[in-house]
């Protein structure tokens, strides 16, 4: 188990202690500079509503500059390109699902909920995130799933599965923080996979294929003589990962 030890803090990076001030202070930074011309933000909300038509492209950056009446090579403003264009777009996700989850908890709802009903609330809010871009979301996949980004895909997937887990109110200790990151990580990526293919209305069976996920994970309540089992899961998992992103479901 000790082996296992390395490979799952490396992958999930050791964030536990440092998030709530993470979020805190980037909800406090943005407010503060809301009022301050910020050319990435605008350029990232108006090449946004071309994603659906053009996709994760340089011509959805280029329509974006024509737009806002901005020079083509504006694009800049995303390092990377098409990369720079999806990590700028995770990140303000990130920032938009932690002010939607912390209405939700000002708001009671997730009050009464056990573990488990947590946990797929606020998986399925984030996944529902995805939806006016999910049809051209394996283009995303694929540029992330290229060698240069691969750090940066494993770094947002990894940011998701912890604001999930924070707001759920976990705080496992030791390897049990990791595992279960690592579990929901996997869930999550195949559950977004499957997302991309699914036709049913509302995405009903998308959210049909989450619970089943969530159940086979079944890593609420396992006691210590599970804690093996979980960890090897938890390594797997993230193999799988790294395998899925960018692959086909």
């Amino acid at each position: 188990m000790s082996l296992l030890r390395p490979v799952l803090k490396s992958a999930l990076g050791n964030r536990a202690h440092l998030f709530r001030a993470t979020a805190v202070r980037t909800m406090t930074t943005a407010s503060a500079a809301s009022d301050i011309p910020n050319p990435q933000s605008d350029m990232l909300k108006a090449t946004m509503t071309f994603v659906p038509e053009y996709g994760w492209s340089m011509q959805s950056l280029l329509h974006g500059a024509r737009a806002l009446g901005y020079p083509s090579v504006v694009h800049g403003v995303f390092p990377g390109g098409e990369s720079g264009l999806i990590d700028a777009y995770l990140k303000d996700a990130r920032n938009n699902y932690t002010c939607l989850v912390e209405e939700k908890l000002a708001k009671g709802e997730l009050e009464g909920l056990s573990m488990n009903e947590k946990v797929k609330l606020l998986t399925w809010l984030r996944l529902e995130m995805n939806k006016p871009f999910i049809k051209k979301w394996p283009e995303a996949l694929a540029i992330m799933a290229q060698p240069s980004n691969v750090s940066m895909s494993l770094k947002h997937l990894g940011d998701i599965v912890d604001d999930i887990w924070y707001y759920a109110g976990d705080r496992s200790p030791d390897m049990n923080w990791y595992t279960k990151r690592a579990s929901l990580a996997a869930v999550y990526s195949a559950t977004e996979l499957y997302m991309t293919q699914d036709l049913s209305s509302d995405y009903i069976e998308t959210e049909k294929f989450l619970q089943r996920r969530l159940g086979d994970a079944a890593w609420i309540g396992s006691t210590a003589n599970q804690l093996s089992n979980m960890l090897c899961f938890g390594a797997k998992s993230m193999m799988s990962v790294l395998a899925n992103r960018g692959g086909k479901f």
